[in-house]
């Protein structure tokens, strides 16, 4: 009854035998399978103790225990279960299995290739192992050999959604590598779309396929079919925001009086992105408010027109509400690279801030603005976009530059370490309402900013300010293929990668860029750069890649 999907007989059939023989280790196994897969995950766990009590030497019971453990998010137990499991049976391949997934998730994804090795040793023919083990060798940046282990998946299930996804996650990976290499029309940017589409023709509802192929089509500058997928991350488990109760706006007319609610999402850079189209919707004659969090909430309130909320209860009922996730705003608006508002800027710094700092700094030298890495460091952030500090060292050596850290988080340890200077102004570089406010009004007496692909390179583009943003080779879709521009933001230049994890050339070239730009400022006897600076001239569409 229970492998015929008749769950509830079947625990009915459990509880019975259960009734008669309450030390029954079998039964209550059963039982708690049951329970897992109704999602009752805690009953679950208390079962399962409940059988090792009467029979510890089960090793699928250690099993079931690490893997219910593993949905509770309690790593460390459920790593100590399935070891267990292992020590009771060596060669039980689930445990193995299991145990190299949590560790993948854990990130330690060296280990989790080793554990998926072991179980493929002991069922060679085991697609889900074969895939899993895919996206172990993806994390360690081993991309053929990723690629083969989803080949050797589909072999053995060429319905497997998952590797059919996961290679075209390879693929477009792959593709990004052949751009920097100056072949943006890459074949394997072709096949990574027809792997998505694959994994979605299997499985229509798929959020991973679907939010794949929507950032590979924005990657590639095919914003009007990429928008429709991106919806679907909203249907993830955990999509990153609270919904409100009312009515979400799909586009169209408001009802008379109604407030639109964009509810912010995802980082911090990415809000600061998206406000724009708060903006411009208020521009347009709409009530516009955005609910975010504290933090954001001064710099928000100089998006001009729009009312910034903290939380759900500052919402007033006495009109209609209709709501939209902030980062929706450009699918429901289809914006393309060329429609992308370009009013700048759409941020402001406080003038009285700016009188502050401009004090602190002084009138003199060649003033750039620098952040190597991340201020939030979660398990979203992809590391491969932070620069080591020590790659800055080429523009100290510059006569007439200063640095000027605008690093928030842990990653300021870093300067008391460095041979070169780099000064550190009294802001708060804290997580409260002045820390935005603060890197703002530094931004304002700048002559230029130099960062990774961070909150910074978006608060500087928003503020309108000269900055040039370091790329990895493997970048977020907003950055396209092979641009130099962006058409986020008019005075920011992109400086990519040409070789993964190797900064040099990048800096190399803008270096060579501030040297001009250093002593243009002394030959004009002052930093004329920032009031003279030019918006780079659009590029087409920036469709590079092969549409």
């Amino acid at each position: 009854m229970h492998r015929a999907g008749m769950r509830r007989e079947a625990m009915d059939c459990y509880i019975r035998v259960l009734r008669d023989d309450p030390e029954n280790a079998d039964a209550l196994y059963f039982v708690a399978v049951l329970s897992i897969q109704e999602g009752q995950l805690e009953e679950g766990v208390k079962l399962i103790h409940r059988a090792l009590g009467f029979d510890a030497r089960q090793a699928r019971l250690h099993n079931l225990l690490g893997q219910a453990l593993h949905r509770l998010s309690r790593h460390d137990e459920a790593l100590v279960a399935f070891d267990r499991a292992i020590e009771i049976n060596p060669d039980y391949a689930d445990a193995h299995g299991n145990r190299a997934l949590l560790l993948s998730e854990m990130g330690r994804s060296g280990e989790a290739l080793l554990g998926f090795d072991r179980a493929l040793k002991l069922r060679p023919d085991s697609a889900d192992d074969w895939c899993n083990r895919g996206t172990a060798l993806h994390d360690l940046g081993r991309l053929a050999e990723a690629l083969e282990s989803y080949d050797q998946a589909l072999l053995r299930d060429p319905r497997l959604a998952g590797a059919h996804a996961n290679r075209a996650d390879i693929l477009r990976d792959l593709g990004q590598l052949d751009a920097a290499m100056g072949h943006p029309d890459s074949k394997a940017l072709d096949d990574a779309e027809a792997a998505y589409t694959s994994a979605i023709r299997i499985d229509p509802q798929f959020v991973g396929a679907r939010v794949g192929r929507a950032r590979l089509r924005l990657l590639r500058g095919q914003w009007e079919t990429g928008w429709p997928d991106y919806e679907y991350r909203l249907r993830a488990p955990a999509p990153g925001f609270k919904s409100l109760s009312e009515p979400q706006w799909r586009g169209g007319e408001l009802p008379s009086g109604a407030q639109l609610v964009l509810v912010t999402e995802q980082d911090t850079g990415d809000i600061i992105c998206f406000a724009r189209f708060a903006a411009l919707l208020a521009a347009r004659g709409l009530d516009v408010a955005i609910l975010t969090r504290p933090a954001l909430k001064p710099l928000l309130s100089t998006l001009k027109g729009v009312k910034v909320l903290t939380s759900a209860d500052e919402i007033k009922k006495d009109r209609p509400i209709r709501w939209l996730p902030l980062l929706s705003t450009a699918g429901v608006l289809d914006v393309r690279p060329e429609t992308v508002p370009a009013e700048m800027p759409y941020l402001a710094a406080d003038p009285e801030r700016v009188q502050r700092f401009a004090a602190q700094l002084g009138p003199t030298g060649f003033k750039i603005g620098i952040n190597w890495a991340a201020a939030e460091a979660n398990e979203r952030h992809d590391r491969r976009r932070d620069i080591p500090l020590y790659k800055f060292s080429s523009f100290a050596e510059i006569p007439g530059v200063r640095l000027i850290s605008l690093q928030r988080g842990p990653a300021t340890a870093e300067i008391t370490q460095t041979p070169f200077r780099v000064e550190f102004l009294q802001v708060d570089n804290g997580n409260s309402t002045d820390a935005y406010l603060d890197t703002a009004a530094v931004m304002a007496n700048l002559d230029l900013v130099i960062t990774c692909d961070s909150e910074i390179a978006h608060l500087a583009g928003a503020l309108r300010r000269p900055v040039f943003t370091a790329l990895p080779v493997i970048s977020h879709w907003r950055w396209m293929l092979g641009r130099m521009d962006t058409p986020w933001y008019p005075t920011m230049r992109l400086f990519r990668q040409v070789t993964p994890q190797v900064w040099s050339e990048p800096f190399v070239r803008m270096t060579s860029e501030v040297k001009s730009q250093a002593n243009q400022s002394r030959r004009l006897g002052q930093c004329a750069i920032t009031s003279g600076w030019v918006d780079l001239p659009a590029q087409g569409s920036g469709v590079r890649a092969k549409m």
